[in-house]
């Protein structure tokens, strides 16, 4: 096992959950597998373990001593509880950490963490999506160990940009929950049944898991209108044949610190234009008037109107769809690797 490369974070391979976590996660294990193989062997660690084998934490400890690097892509907890042990096996082994950063919450989070700031300024590179977090922790922390990895996804998919006139499709695919803002979804669907003006009917179909918690006004709110539909949860390989049938993608998120949401690369690979809500980095993943458009959460009247543009403009509906499929080209494989690379050079 010495002399390999680890990935360590959420996969979610037991339960085959599918979020942005164990999506941006397997991810990172096929590209590095793909790019060191031949040099070193890659192998990887799947802490949803520890919800069924607490005695996983022994062979996740022997996993990390015997690796040459760590990859390391932590949720909250893992980062408050895990860390602090990796940290210091790493310490004493010599061992490199490489701390590939997802999501938006990190300079947030280490306000309170004085010692995780500590840390985390000595470990080998920290990697966060965008370049408004890279910023802020430099600013807020010092870090001088941060470059900017944005989101990637390893796929072969070209569109069809297909039009059809007969029916205006919009998607959500995400966690269903309020804090992803399905609530103004169904709003949304309110209004476009109050429409009376229609040449060609509206639809909104929902994917993703449903949080316990919202089951009820889920389904309580799914009976009310006839205009949105839930389909399930897509798998991996169905996701942009799936998407592409859309026209744009809507996720009126309330997660501030959300960092470059998977479901919107896969919107732009898929050919799909967005509208989004206004998060802390919506601006450095949207480009307004080209690949989507942003709104304010409480200002949902702009998210209606933009709807309305692109189902009575389908010649600039179409122009998007293009700039959406051409932005995503920036978020390929080979461009993360061109940023990591050297981190793997006479490693």
């Amino acid at each position: 096992m010495k002399g390999t490369i680890l990935v360590l974070g959420y996969f979610g391979y037991i339960t085959n959950r599918i979020n942005g976590q164990t999506v941006k996660t397997r991810n990172v294990y096929e590209l590095l597998k793909a790019k060191n193989e031949e040099l070193r062997p890659v192998i990887y660690f799947d802490t949803q373990q520890f919800q069924y084998n607490k005695l996983s934490l022994f062979k996740m400890a022997w996993q990390v001593i015997n690796c040459k690097k760590l990859i390391y892509l932590p949720a909250h907890n893992n980062l408050k509880y895990i860390f602090p042990v990796i940290y210091f096996l790493c310490k004493l082994r010599g061992i490199e950490i490489l701390y590939i950063v997802v999501g938006g919450w990190l300079a947030e989070y280490l306000k309170t963490k004085r010692i995780h700031v500590a840390w985390l300024s000595n470990i080998r590179g920290i990697f966060p999506q965008t370049e408004k977090l890279k910023h802020k922790l430099v600013q807020q922390y010092g870090f001088n160990n941060i470059t900017v990895l944005p989101n990637f996804r390893i796929h072969s998919f070209t569109p069809s940009f297909k039009k059809d006139l007969n029916v205006f499709k919009i998607v959500f695919m995400a966690r269903i929950t309020q804090m992803k803002g399905i609530d103004v979804v169904f709003r949304l669907a309110e209004r476009i049944e109050r429409q009376t003006s229609l040449s060609a009917p509206i639809k909104i179909d929902f994917y993703g898991p449903i949080e316990q918690s919202e089951k009820n006004y889920f389904t309580t709110q799914l009976k009310k209108t006839k205009v949105v539909s839930y389909k399930g949860v897509l798998e991996p390989e169905k996701i942009y044949r799936t998407l592409e049938q859309y026209d744009c993608l809507i996720l009126p998120t309330k997660y501030h610190y959300e960092g470059f949401p998977g479901t919107i690369l896969d919107a732009y690979i898929s050919g799909v234009p967005v509208i989004v809500s206004n998060w802390a980095y919506s601006s450095e993943v949207v480009d307004t008037g080209k690949t989507g458009f942003i709104f304010e959460i409480g200002k949902e009247e702009d998210l209606f109107q933009y709807v309305d543009m692109l189902y009575r403009n389908r010649d600039l509906l179409l122009q998007m769809k293009k700039n959406a499929y051409e932005k995503s080209k920036i978020y390929s494989p080979e461009s993360a690797w061109d940023i990591i690379e050297g981190y793997f050079i006479d490693s």
